[in-house]
C-alpha cells in the first residue's frame, strides 16, 4: 500500500531526527517491541509487530535496527457510489467479481495485504556538540516495494539548551498492481476480458527535508518545533480505487450509476508542515501537547492537536491518556461521482481520504516496570472519523443515503521494552 511506504519513509526522518536530540542511553542496548491489532467495524483489520534494537558501540557511536512485519484483511471503499440496486464490480485481477446491497457503501472485500520493513541507522558523535546519521529502508508488499536512504545532522547551542536538527531522505517506491497499471478514467471492464492496462508496473519517487529546533525553556520545559517539505514524482494514483459515473438529473434514474472508471490523479505532489510541540514537568507528571498544520498542492489542508498527560503512580507505574482531533479540507480532485454527459475533468478520485473529513482519537496507555530496565506497556485507543454525509454534489437517489457512513476503529498496543 502506497500510504504504508510513506510511513516508513517518515518513520525513519522521525528515528534520525529523534538520535540527533542527543539523548543519552545509560546502558548498552536498548531493545523496544510492540504488538498492534488494529480493526475498523465492518471493514480492515490489521496486526503489525515490530522489533527495535539500539546498541552505543561506544560513547561516540549508536546503531539502530528496526523490524516491522504487519499483515491487513478485510473489505476496503473502493469509491463507488450508494445505489438503490445491487452493483457488481470486477476484481483487480480481472477474474470474478464482488458486490454492494442496495444502500450499502460499496466495499472491496478482496483487500489485503502484508508488509515486512527494515530501517538501519548509524549515529556518531563529532565531538560534544555535533552529532551526524546515516540510514536506509527498505520495505516490501506483494504489490509494492520501496527503497530509501536518509541522512541528517545536528548541532546544539547555548550551552546545549538549543539544538538545531536537518535531516533528509530520498525513496524510490515500485508499483505492481494486481492485473497491472490502470488506464486512468478507463472504464472498469467486465470479468475475464481485457483489462485496460498501461503496463504491469509503474514507479515513484519522494524527497523528503526536515528541519527542527528544540529549546529547553526552563528545567521543567522543553519546546520544539519543525517545518518539513516533500515531493512526490511519478505513479501517484490508487490503481484499486474507481470513480462512479452517475445519471443526470434529467434523466430516469437520476444519481444511479451508469459506469465505473478509474481514477486519475497528477503526477506530482508537494506537500508542507508545521509542527509545534510543547513538553511540560509539573508535580511528578508531563503534560505533552502539540499541534500540526499541513498543506499540499492539491489544496488539502489539515490540523492536528495532540495532548498526552503521563500520570506517575510510582514504583514504575504509570498511566497516559491521550486526546486527539484532526480536520482536513478535500483535495481540489475529490468527487464523491462525476455525471453522465458532462466533460470529464483533467483528474478526478473518489478516494475518501483525500475528502473533507474530521477524526478524534482518545486513549489511555498503562505502564508498569516488571523488573529494572524492564517495562510493559498496554495502550487502548478508539478512533472516530466522520464527514459530510450529504455534500453539495449529490443529487436524486444519492440524497436518500449517507454518502460518508462514521468510520470506527480500536486499537489495542501491547508494548514491551528492556535495556542491558
Amino acid at each position: 500500500m502506497q500510504l504504508n511506504n510513506q510511513k516508513s519513509i517518515k518513520s525513519a526522518l522521525a528515528i534520525a531526527t529523534t538520535v540527533l536530540l542527543g539523548t543519552s542511553v545509560a546502558r548498552a542496548t536498548d531493545v523496544e517491541s510492540t504488538l498492534l491489532v488494529y480493526s475498523e467495524k465492518d471493514r480492515v483489520s490489521a496486526a503489525e509487530g515490530a522489533v527495535a534494537v539500539s546498541h552505543n558501540l561506544d560513547e561516540n557511536n549508536q546503531v539502530r535496527i528496526k523490524l516491522t512485519f504487519d499483515a491487513l484483511t478485510g473489505a476496503s471503499p473502493n469509491g463507488a457510489t450508494t445505489s438503490k440496486n445491487i452493483q457488481t464490480y470486477t476484481r483487480p485481477s480481472g477474474v470474478g467479481t464482488y458486490t454492494s446491497q442496495p444502500g450499502q457503501t460499496p466495499l472491496d472485500n478482496t483487500f489485503h495485504d502484508s508488509r515486512v520493513s527494515v530501517n538501519g541507522l548509524y549515529t556518531k558523535r563529532l565531538g560534544r556538540l555535533t552529532s551526524i546519521s546515516i540510514g536506509g529502508n527498505f520495505s516490501s508488499e506483494f504489490d509494492y516495494t520501496s527503497l530509501g536512504i536518509n541522512s541528517g545532522i545536528s548541532r546544539d547551542f547555548n550551552n546545549r539548551n538549543t539544538t538545531i536538527t536537518l535531516s533528509g531522505s530520498l525513496s524510490v517506491d515500485k508499483i505492481r498492481p494486481v492485473g497491472g497499471v490502470p488506464i486512468p478514467f478507463a472504464s472498469l471492464p467486465l470479468p475475464s476480458t481485457s483489462l485496460p492496462r498501461v503496463g504491469p508496473d509503474d514507479t515513484k519517487k519522494t524527497y523528503d527535508l526536515l528541519l527542527g529546533i528544540t529549546q529547553t525553556i526552563d528545567r521543567k520545559t522543553l519546546f520544539r518545533a519543525n517545518y518539513s517539505y516533500s515531493h512526490a514524482k511519478g505513479y501517484l494514483n490508487d490503481p484499486y480505487k474507481i470513480v462512479s459515473v452517475v445519471q443526470d438529473e434529467s434523466s430516469p434514474n437520476p444519481g444511479e450509476p451508469v459506469d465505473f472508471i478509474y481514477e486519475k490523479r497528477p503526477d506530482t505532489r508537494s506537500k508542507q508542515a508545521i509542527y509545534a510541540r510543547l513538553k511540560r514537568y509539573f508535580n511528578g507528571n508531563n503534560c505533552d501537547i502539540s499541534y500540526r498544520f499541513f498543506w499540499d498542492d492539491w489544496s488539502l489542508t489539515s490540523h492536528t492537536i495532540d495532548l498526552f498527560y503521563l500520570w506517575d503512580l510510582k514504583k514504575g507505574r504509570s498511566l497516559e491518556p491521550h486526546f486527539r482531533w484532526y480536520h482536513q479540507s478535500a483535495s481540489d480532485y475529490y468527487v464523491p461521482m462525476l455525471v453522465e454527459n458532462r466533460p470529464l475533468p483533467q483528474f478526478a478520485t473518489a478516494d475518501y481520504r483525500l475528502s473533507t473529513f474530521s477524526a478524534v482519537t482518545v486513549g489511555l496507555q498503562y505502564a508498569f516496570q516488571v523488573i529494572p530496565a524492564h517495562t510493559m506497556k498496554l495502550t487502548f485507543e478508539y478512533y472516530r472519523q466522520f464527514g459530510d454525509s450529504s455534500p453539495p454534489e449529490i443529487f436524486g437517489s444519492l440524497l436518500n443515503y449517507d454518502t460518508f457512513p462514521a468510520l470506527k476503529a480500536i486499537m489495542i498496543r501491547l508494548g514491551y521494552d528492556f535495556s542491558f
